[in-house]
């Protein structure tokens, strides 16, 4: 009987184990037919990628172009191809909650109106200041709070007189307080209603409306909200002279006690007229994006 390696040993001898050209040939031909398909697979998906991201990024830029990012949405995107301060701003504590006392309080030019005495309006009114206002600190990474709900109706609603309206705006005020803790400034946007002349700045051929800006010394915050009210004035002055028309103290009358215009519920308040009844809500929001800096550098600072 012969062994199994002798066995093994014979096969090998009798069929030699190397291939023939013609198999080694075919097979590296196969070999390398199956590689180019799949580089060829490799680049097409990475041309398929490629192409996608900059679709995305067309879309994106497309977006950013065309829209002017006034909800929260559009800012956010923004945001993504930036600094991403609205994102973070959306996500942190607010540092500034802005309301309208007057909500209704709105601008000869921009409506059916002749006079003061008829300048109200329930949609074209100073809370698209306050609106602007926020939009702008917003994309400066500032989180704002802009009220929302309407001292007017409130008043028609109770069947309340005008002069309740700080009343009205209190209730809201406190309600605020009770949710946000860490907020720093509170603005009271107001327009007044001197004329022309008195309420606007013109400079370089452009007419911004001029600020006031109005501290009550019957509050328990005078003394802040006045080093308040004057570093906005200052800074203001230093960034645009001639555009705030300074710091007006209302003390206690004889007859009747002068409201504190809410400044007693926060330091660091202020009322605040911009512009006058007669000025359009284009001069409007050049003197908010004027403002919108100088909180912005008070904030940093």
């Amino acid at each position: 009987m012969q062994g199994e390696k002798e066995i093994i040993r014979l096969i090998k001898e009798t069929y030699p184990l190397e291939p023939r050209k013609e198999f080694v040939s075919t097979t590296e031909e196969i070999l390398k037919k199956a590689a180019r398909q799949k580089r060829s697979r490799l680049q097409y998906k990475n041309r398929i990628l490629t192409s996608l991201g900059v679709t995305l990024c067309a879309i994106l830029a497309s977006w950013l172009l065309f829209f002017d990012g006034t909800s929260t949405m559009k800012r956010n995107l923004a945001a993504l191809v930036t600094d991403q301060n609205s994102l973070i701003a959306e996500q942190e504590e607010p540092s500034i909650y802005i309301y309208h006392s007057h909500d209704k309080e709105s601008f000869i030019p921009e409506i059916p109106a002749s006079e003061s005495s008829q300048a109200f309006d329930d949609s074209k009114n100073i809370t698209l200041v306050g609106e602007r206002l926020q939009q702008l600190l917003t994309e400066k990474g500032v989180n704002v709070i802009h009220e929302q709900s309407s001292v007017g109706d409130a008043l028609d609603k109770r069947e309340w007189s005008f002069d309740k309206s700080y009343v009205v705006s209190r209730e809201r005020f406190q309600e605020v307080l009770k949710n946000h803790k860490k907020l720093e400034m509170a603005l009271d946007i107001h327009r007044d209603s001197r004329k022309k002349p008195e309420t606007t700045l013109t400079v370089e051929n452009k007419e911004y409306a001029r600020l006031m800006l109005i501290v009550s010394k019957s509050s328990s915050n005078f003394k802040e909200n006045l080093r308040f009210a004057r570093l906005l004035h200052e800074k203001i002055e230093k960034k645009m002279p001639g555009l705030s028309t300074g710091v007006l103290v209302k003390s206690k009358d004889t007859k009747e006690e002068q409201s504190t215009y809410n400044q007693d519920l926060l330091e660091q308040s202020v009322l605040m007229n911009v512009g006058g009844v007669e000025n359009t809500l284009e001069e409007e929001y050049r003197t908010i994006e004027v403002l919108a800096e100088v909180i912005e550098d008070i904030l940093k600072n």
